[in-house]
């Protein structure tokens, strides 16, 4: 896809021109005028570097008030909003002008990846038995890399939607110019809004902001994305016609459910969770049931309708009489609206059980027991109706049937996770208060499982026999307890899977399963098969623990009583593999070669126990977080370890870029299910040849980065000092961002404490970006006389190609000018110079290492669609990091002063400084995309 870039730009001028006349209208001259200095001044400084001119504009920035500060990193902020916006809709126009103008459509797409299916002889019954196993979750987590307000998200959408009609109108048209008044109109308003949160969100903000996507795009997409296929399916493979596509898509959440270091999600938050999520998929229902009342208004006079559509208003007679008490001939010749007035009544039931927790008796009378029930009423009218109207029964009412099957009435399955130490604790905690059991904290591990295992052998449910356990004992029992009532109340896919992180022990998926066995959640039958109501996934996080899969995965499968479990839940273990915690542990190689490995190992111990795997990625924004193109990512995945079915998390601000448009919604759910498609067929993943020579040269690779990334992050004196002070990272965890705390100890930062996201994100904000190539370059060239050999890799390996490409993508964001700028906040000279040393020199290495490799004279060469993108938005981060400098010592200043005298202006002054600090994070993540 070509980018015609003066198109865009003038498109992104526009918009902007826009908001210089709303900061005209609403802000004083000197604002305007200070706004333009840094602008025009950044962006000279960038065509021709001068560093006299570049100190005049510090010293300037140096000179400003806070207030005025806030105002320029307001304008900037929003500026990007728009840009992004435009750049978004521009893209979007491509792909549909691609679309129209060549029969294979754009790369991912549903028409050009079953024509690529077709080329590689995967015939009908192939195709149909790739879909029938395909499984596509991606699953929403709140992590704080953006503190973007659900107004300003509003307030985008609508913008997006005036900039398309701008685009699209004849300029000389009464429209274009309406289209103009609107969007001035809107960003007026932009300007004039808070763009920010003016307090810490709650866990309740964060579950709403993660239901706002499926409200203003994804209830849209997900029936697209269905026709799109099915469009695709008949025109490529029309003996596949009449094949009834599964519900292929469905969607999870964290947001509610991720407990692990995070003290305000309890049991009470979990059960908020579910309840909004079935309101907002049932008011959701209701509103297109309405619609569809108001499209079927097919009469009985003039069209057949199916005996069945009577007998199910017959089967409703008493609620049907309710209904149409006012008039009980209302609808009497019009049997789907009568039917479907029927049906938008027992929704509206539905959502008052669950809404009540099953207290409202008359709700429980009226309501549906399960979303089978509605479908099967949705089923009935649909088949009448595609008796004498095809379009009818294929239009909305086919919708809403996909939507059910795919949200149910839960919308999205809410994981429950928890660090695995915090089980130990509580189990250890139960066995205390039992005579006849012993000192669990005493146990061996061999020992643990032992004990464990003869405790879920125990038919019944276990009993305590003491109010006497400690806080978080009760918390987690009363969890189990939660999760099981609204199981009961919401419907059996209510919630996902139970994740473990931090797993390093077999013992820790058993001790899940006996907290569950006091809830009724897990059972033992009368021939001693275990069940259970939640899969338990253990989470593999750090370098060593993803090295041990090998150790824990056949331990705990070589229990007969697990092995029972599986056999009885479809055979399938779902293992969760985290990018962030690895990367951070050793390093950007070593963890995408231990992931890479770890995928293998789970393969082969899958096909000697004989069992099924589903992956679970816990993929971040950035590329040391697993971030990239999630097409590419799924579609390069080791042969063989993807078996139809794939989870991962979509987080920060990356949810925002994915989910914020319908459009760009039903481009990014095609991704990643084409990119599923293509991983699970041998037709596409072929084993390169030369794999052996290629797996072996890569583990090399990740040895030399990893000793390379361990001298800095493992044996440097000083560095977490270092990271702490020429970063954000100290704020960040005091702003208004997210819910959880940034680290999970007190005191200064380290490795152990600090949480992936602030660590990457810190890092990102000061443009180190370091996490996500620091070791590259000693790597490359470590393995130098093996060039050639590397090229090769680049060419023929997906795996190779689309690592050494995100992390080129992610290298580039990198900025040691303004690095070295952000590290003049360390005090200490000596462990500046020793640490920057490192870096500079690590950053020369990876640099020429890249563009030797990828055979080229500067980064991005043969990505001029992206490099152009960077480019772009470089002059306009520039004065905003500085900003953010001078704000860094402003507040740690005011932090300081310890005086008596000074402790009041001190705490004023941090005030006046937190707002323009917290919105200048907001701006670089807006401005640099995925930091997080």
């Amino acid at each position: 896809m070509t980018i015609d870039n003066n198109v865009l730009r003038e498109r992104i001028s526009l918009l902007g021109s826009f908001l210089g006349d709303a900061i005209s209208r609403q802000t004083d001259e000197k604002t305007v005028h200070t706004i333009e200095r840094l602008r025009k001044g950044f962006i000279q400084q960038r065509r021709e570097p001068n560093e006299e001119n570049k100190q005049q504009l510090i010293d300037f920035i140096a000179s400003l008030d806070n207030q005025t500060l806030k105002n320029v990193i307001r304008s900037f902020s929003i500026y990007f909003f728009l840009a992004n916006l435009s750049e978004e809709n521009y893209l979007r126009e491509q792909r549909h002008a691609q679309r129209m103008q060549s029969e294979h459509s754009w790369e991912g797409s549903f028409r050009r990846t079953l024509l690529e299916c077709r080329e590689r002889n995967i015939e009908p019954a192939q195709m149909q038995e790739l879909i029938d196993q395909l499984k596509f979750i991606p699953v929403f987590t709140a992590h704080p890399t953006e503190a973007r307000r659900r107004t300003t998200m509003n307030m985008l959408q609508s913008l997006f939607t005036h900039s398309d009609a701008l685009n699209n109108l004849d300029k000389n048209s009464v429209a274009y110019e309406q289209a103009k008044d609107q969007t001035a109109q809107t960003i007026d308003l932009l300007w004039s809004s808070d763009e920010v949160r003016t307090r810490k969100p709650l866990v309740y903000d964060e579950i709403n902001n993660g239901l706002h996507y499926f409200n203003a795009s994804l209830f849209n997409a997900i029936p697209k994305v269905y026709r799109n296929i099915k469009k695709a399916i008949i025109d490529i493979y029309p003996e596949l016609t009449d094949y009834p596509l599964p519900a292929f898509i469905s969607f999870g959440s964290w947001i509610g459910g991720d407990r692990d270091g995070n003290p305000f999600v309890t049991f009470e938050t979990t059960e908020r969770a579910v309840l909004m999520h079935a309101d907002t998929v049932l008011r959701h229902y209701q509103v297109l049931l309405k619609k569809l009342r108001r499209q079927l208004i097919h009469s009985d006079t003039i069209v057949t309708v199916e005996p069945e559509v009577y007998a199910k208003i017959k089967n409703y007679d008493e609620l049907d009489q309710r209904v149409f008490d006012y008039n009980l001939d209302d609808y009497s010749n019009e049997p789907y609206r009568r039917l479907l007035s029927i049906i938008l009544t027992k929704v509206k039931a539905t959502n008052r059980r669950i809404q009540s927790k099953g207290a409202d008796i008359e709700a429980e009378r009226d309501a549906y027991a399960n979303p089978e029930a509605l479908l099967e009423d949705l089923r009935i009218i649909r088949h009448s109706v595609n008796t004498h109207d095809t379009a009818h029964a294929d239009g909305l009412l086919l919708d809403v049937i996909r939507l059910v099957k795919t949200c149910g009435f839960h919308l999205a399955a809410l994981d429950i996770r928890q660090e695995s130490s915090y089980h130990s604790e509580v189990i250890a905690d139960i066995f205390a208060s039992a005579s006849n059991l012993p000192d669990y904290q005493a146990l061996s591990e061999l020992e643990r499982r032992d004990w464990l295992t003869r405790l879920l052998e125990k038919p019944g449910t276990p009993l305590i026999y003491t109010d006497n356990l400690a806080d978080k004992t009760r918390e987690q029992l009363a969890l189990m307890n939660s999760v099981a009532t609204l199981r009961k109340l919401v419907g059996q896919d209510t919630f996902g899977s139970y994740v473990i992180s931090m797993t390093n022990n077999a013992s820790q998926l058993l001790e899940v399963l006996l907290l569950m066995r006091f809830a009724g959640l897990c059972r033992i039958d009368d021939e001693g098969q275990l069940s259970a109501d939640l899969p338990v996934a253990p989470l593999f996080e750090t370098i060593e623990d993803l090295k041990n899969i090998d150790k824990i995965l056949p331990a705990v499968l070589d229990n007969p009583l697990y092995r029972g479990l599986l056999q009885n839940t479809d055979n399938t273990q779902e293992i969760m593999l985290g990018y962030s915690d690895s990367s951070k542990d050793g390093g950007i190689i070593t963890s995408a070669w231990q992931l890479y490995s770890a995928q293998q190992t789970i393969n082969h111990i899958a096909e000697q126990y004989g069992i099924k795997t589903r992956l679970f990625h816990g993929r971040g924004g950035s590329v040391s977080r697993g971030g990239g193109s999630t097409h590419n990512a799924i579609a390069a995945q080791p042969a063989g370890t993807l078996h139809g079915q794939i989870k991962v998390t979509e987080q920060g601000e990356v949810l925002y870029a994915k989910y914020a448009n319908t459009d760009t919604a039903v481009f990014e759910l095609t991704m990643g299910i084409t990119g599923t498609l293509k991983a699970c067929s041998s037709r596409f993943v072929v084993q390169p040849t030369e794999l052996p020579n290629y797996e072996a040269l890569f583990a090399r690779l990740a040895d030399a980065g990893e000793k390379r990334y361990r001298e800095l992050t493992d044996h440097t004196e000083g560095f977490y000092k270092f990271y702490s002070e020429v970063t954000p990272v100290q704020e960040i965890s005091l702003l208004n961002i997210g819910s959880r705390p940034a680290h999970r100890k007190k005191g200064l930062p380290s490795k152990t404490t600090l949480r992936a996201i602030p660590w990457v994100f810190g890092w990102s904000l000061a443009r180190f970006t370091l996490p996500a190539w620091y070791g590259v370059g000693s790597a490359l060239d470590s393995v130098k006389k093996d060039e050639a050999l590397m090229k090769e890799m680049n060419k023929h390996w997906p795996f190779f190609s689309v690592f050494i490409s995100n992390i080129e993508m992610a290298f580039t964001k990198a900025n040691m000018n303004i690095a070295e700028a952000y590290s003049q906040l360390c005090d200490d000279e000596p462990l500046r110079e020793k640490i920057m040393t490192a870096v500079t020199d690590e950053h020369t290495l990876t640099n020429s290492g890249l563009n030797s490799l990828l055979e080229q004279d500067s980064l991005l060469s043969n990505q001029q669609n992206l490099a152009s993108s960077l480019q772009w938005r470089d002059a306009y981060l520039d004065p905003i990091n500085y900003i953010q400098i001078e704000l860094l010592k402003r507040a740690r200043q005011a932090d300081g002063s310890d005086s008596t005298d000074n402790i009041a202006s001190s705490e004023l002054n941090n005030l006046q400084v937190e707002d323009p600090l917290i919105r200048s994070i907001n701006a670089l993540a807006a401005g640099l995309r995925n930091t997080g």
